[in-house]
């Protein structure tokens, strides 16, 4: 067990001390490429957008009104 621990504390301490090869603001770019999805939404499809506009209307007319707005 310690033998794991001591090779996850070397391989911690090269990536993460301070005589890593790799420069702290290198790591921002490994944070922000992993939450890309979450950060910054895709943008919808225009099919996506016609499915929107598609499930508006039927809600619309299964109100029971007909689609018709009252006055």
């Amino acid at each position: 067990m310690n033998q794991y621990l001591d090779t996850a504390y070397t391989v911690t301490s090269n990536l993460f001390g301070p005589e890593t090869g790799i420069p702290w603001w290198a790591w921002l770019f490994v944070i922000v490429g992993f939450m890309w999805k979450l950060v910054i939404p895709e943008p919808k499809t225009a099919r996506q957008h016609a499915e929107d506009r598609e499930r508006m209307v039927l809600e619309e007319l299964s109100a029971g009104n007909g689609g018709k707005k009252k006055k």
